[in-house]
């Protein structure tokens, strides 16, 4: 219809649909790109990520279960992004209560090496 906008398609499966809000900020796809996105959050950011996903971890955990991981559809993808997200924010919450402890090295300098 003219003059209207489509909605965006939904970047997660559909019993998902309450977690879109965050899809477009924490599914990412690398390590560093969650991490960065930690550091760059507020803390208040992270407790309303934390506090909408976390419930429902294991049962998104065992949705995943029932694929394949290297064949994973995009939505699916977006989900296994998304709950990696959560664990790499988990300790800024659960532990740290900031996005990075103030005593540590400077997270610009940490690489990961496969």
């Amino acid at each position: 219809m003219a003059g209207r906008l489509m909605a965006a398609e939904p970047m997660l499966p559909a019993q998902f649909a309450a977690w879109e809000p965050f899809a477009a900020d924490w599914c990412l796809a690398t390590e560093h790109e969650r991490r960065a996105r930690r550091m760059h959050s507020t803390q208040g950011e992270l407790e309303r990520f934390y506090k909408a996903v976390k419930p429902r971890l294991d049962e998104a955990i065992q949705y995943l279960n029932g694929f394949a991981l290297h064949d994973l559809p995009a939505p699916e993808t977006n989900l296994l992004n998304l709950t990696l997200s959560l664990v790499e924010i988990s300790v800024a919450v659960e532990l740290f209560f900031n996005p990075w402890p103030l005593d540590a090295w400077p997270w610009q300098e940490f690489s990961v090496a496969y």
